[in-house]
């Protein structure tokens, strides 16, 4: 019988750290994806399984095939190596079988197991290979949806929850950051380990009316990835992530350099500009207002200091990935750290485009072109 057990584990544990104490600078070698694509899936028209609503996670599998989950067509599919599709599973709904945001677990697909997670309908869905279902189940923190969640090799579930709700973080008007909590479960069940309470998130603001108005570009969020020792997180505060052990100990921490946090005049014109180009393009004749309404709202929250990075990602190779921050006008950046925590290379990814999974010699990404078709695309990992 499932349960949920929330057990603190060795929090007075005596950290111990190795490897990569001191910051590391930018290293030589820097790569980007090849002109043309391994495989490609995605069209402006046609077959309903070949056209993309918003793709949010997916996986690339050894024998070349990759799984993916529609956020918008509320499924998940898989499409061979050809980009020929083989399944696709969901529909929008909270019946069995059905999805009201659906995500697949970074780190849960294999040949024989497909783990996704579904936020607002809160529940565990594992498939297999074929898109046959093999469990369901569902799990919370705090009685809310996880706020991230990625799996380790060894099938243990890492993941963010909620230490306070959104309504008892702070007064109206006042900046606030979200209190979370640090854990794991294994895959089918609902007892949990909990390594670390009341971890600083992201900082938002109460409204009057009890609305929380989130920040856009500024936020500094929690990032998660997960190893066989245990789960790096990352606050984003600094040029820091931290290898944190299943017991709760500290492994070893990795730092690198980066250019000086603090917001400048210059980055909040320039996503003043981008914001306001955003709304003119909706074609819409009240537009100049509700940019304004928009604008009046965020220049109110923007904070000292941007973040250092957006999200980390386990490599097939198991290499750490870091999603640089990318300012306004800048480009998007993944710094690539080996086992021993060396950074050896920088992956520069094109405009418009997004990392799902990485290999040693290829990467998953989507695309979007100018017409809005977002497509799914294998490329080779190539020197710059």
């Amino acid at each position: 019988m499932r349960r949920w057990i929330a057990v603190l584990a060795a929090l007075t544990a005596t950290p111990h750290f190795t490897r990569a104490e001191a910051p590391q600078a930018r290293p030589a070698s820097e790569v980007r994806l090849s002109a043309e694509p391994i495989l490609s899936v995605g069209r402006l028209d046609g077959p309903d399984e070949y056209l993309f609503g918003r793709v949010n996670a997916g996986a690339r599998l050894p024998d070349g095939s990759v799984v993916v989950s529609d956020q918008q067509g509320s499924r998940v599919q898989r499409f061979g190596a050809g980009g020929e599709h083989l399944w696709s599973r969901g529909r929008a709904g909270e019946g069995p079988g059905e999805f009201r945001r659906v995500q697949i677990v970074e780190g849960c697909t294999s040949e024989e197991s497909i783990v996704v997670y579904d936020t607002r309908n809160v529940r565990v869905q594992v498939y297999d290979g074929e898109g046959g279902l093999l469990d369901e189940y569902r799990f919370l923190y705090n009685e809310l949806p996880l706020r991230d969640f990625v799996c380790a090799p060894n099938g243990r579930l890492a993941f963010l929850g909620s230490t306070l709700g959104y309504e008892e973080a702070a007064e109206p008007g006042a900046l606030h950051r979200v209190l979370l909590s640090l854990g794991f479960a294994e895959i089918g069940d609902t007892a949990a380990t909990m390594l670390r309470e009341r971890i600083p998130d992201r900082e938002q603001k109460s409204l009057g009316s009890g609305i929380v108005m989130l920040g856009s570009i500024w936020i500094h969020d929690m990032a998660l990835a997960a190893t066989d020792e245990g789960i790096w997180l990352g606050t984003s505060d600094d040029y820091e992530v931290e290898l944190i052990g299943w017991t709760g100990s500290t492994i070893r921490r990795i730092r690198w350099e980066g250019p000086d946090l603090a917001v400048a005049r210059e980055d909040v014109d320039r996503y003043r500009d981008a914001l306001e180009a955003s709304y003119r393009d909706d074609d819409d004749p009240d537009w100049r207002a509700r940019f304004e309404r928009h604008w009046d709202r965020e220049s109110e929250i923007v904070p000292d200091e941007v973040p250092a990075y957006h999200r980390l990602m386990m490599g097939d190779d198991g290499m750490l990935w870091v999603q640089d921050y990318m300012r306004p006008g800048e480009r998007s950046e993944w710094l690539g750290f080996d086992e021993d925590g060396r950074w050896g290379r920088t992956l520069v990814l094109p405009a418009r485009t997004g990392l799902l999974d990485i290999g040693p010699d290829w990467a998953l990404v989507t695309t979007l072109d100018e017409l809005g078709v977002q497509r799914v695309e294998v490329r080779g990992l190539v020197p710059a």
